[in-house]
């Protein structure tokens, strides 16, 4: 009986890993779960970016307060599914031990900061006001789980690839830019401080 239990147990953390993993569309759910995925990721970005404009935030304030409740509280079971199913995303170790890495890996800490934020100052708005700047920086995070998106398209493949393999050229160039714009700003300075 036990067996059967943790049979049952190992297929359904499977089934919840496939739906989960970008890209496996074997079977309708995984598709549906894809496609709702972008869609709240695309919703939850339109409506942090609508809120900024004055007149977004007049007309359709509620609207888009709403559109963000909905879609975080997908990121936060989308986390913890994620969660229940990182077993087979590290299957060679303890369930403890893979929830652990899960946590502590990039995707674990983008998904959690996509949603933590918002419960934080849902349910602690004393200590955590919704409206502080850090938990508006924090929506920034979200951008981050565009990401998973890449593995649909060859092309943002290829420029992952490029990325990874001209990264310090890549670096060197930012660098360099930075020291520019320092430069310029310091000579904006000095040339309209005084107005």
């Amino acid at each position: 009986m036990k067996d059967r239990k943790t049979l049952i147990s190992k297929t359904l953390r499977a089934k919840i890993f496939n739906m989960v993993s970008v890209g496996v569309i074997d079977e309708p759910i995984n598709r549906f779960y894809d496609f709702l995925s972008i869609a709240a990721l695309v919703l939850n970005l339109f409506s942090a970016f609508a809120i900024t404009y004055k007149y977004m935030e007049e007309h359709y304030k509620a609207l888009l307060l709403g559109i963000e409740a909905v879609t975080t509280f997908f990121f936060a079971v989308d986390y913890v599914l994620r969660l229940l199913s990182a077993n087979e995303l590290y299957p060679k170790d303890k369930e403890s031990v893979a929830v652990r890495k899960y946590i502590l890996s990039f995707t674990g800490i983008v998904d959690l900061v996509s949603f933590l934020p918002y419960y934080f100052s849902v349910f602690f708005p004393v200590f955590f006001p919704a409206g502080t700047a850090v938990f508006r920086l924090f929506r920034v995070a979200r951008i981050l789980r565009l990401f998973r998106i890449n593995s649909y398209y060859d092309q943002l493949n290829v420029i992952t690839e490029v990325i990874s393999r001209k990264k310090q050229q890549l670096m060197a160039s930012v660098f360099i830019i930075l020291i520019l714009m320092m430069a310029a700003s310091l000579c904006m300075y000095s040339v309209e401080h005084e107005a």
